[in-house]
């Protein structure tokens, strides 16, 4: 799986079977939108300084396409957050989260295909 990331506007992630998942990252003052890899999904928003800052090596992850959440929550406040399982024969598991906390008024778009097919859409 490879990253790309333009910081401030997206972040694409995309896996060697051509399964994609992009969010937008542009941000507006009062909320906070981003993405982290962690080794448990979190249904709760970790505060900043417990949010993790690196993750491990993922370039022989994929996407699990049979798995799906979504979170809405008092962390998120009026936001939410889904979660995409990252899976490597051999190796644990791993969650991608993307998430938005925010007062009911921004949103993020963020789409997932499957060989260019729209597999789960929608705005956080």
């Amino acid at each position: 799986m490879k990253i790309l990331e333009k910081p401030n506007k997206h972040v694409n992630f995309v896996d060697e079977n051509n399964t994609f998942v992009g969010y937008d990252l542009e941000q507006d003052c009062c909320e906070d939108a981003g993405w982290f890899i962690a080794e448990e999904k979190n249904s709760d928003l970790p505060e900043i300084e417990d949010r993790p800052g690196s993750f491990p090596d993922i370039s022989k992850y994929f996407f699990d396409i049979e798995y799906f959440e979504k979170f809405e929550n008092e962390t998120l406040d009026e936001g939410s957050m889904v979660v995409f399982r990252l899976v490597s024969k051999g190796m644990m598991d791993l969650y991608l989260h993307i998430f938005n906390a925010h007062n009911g008024y921004y949103s993020h778009g963020f789409e997932a295909k499957v060989a260019g097919e729209v597999w789960k859409d929608g705005c956080i």
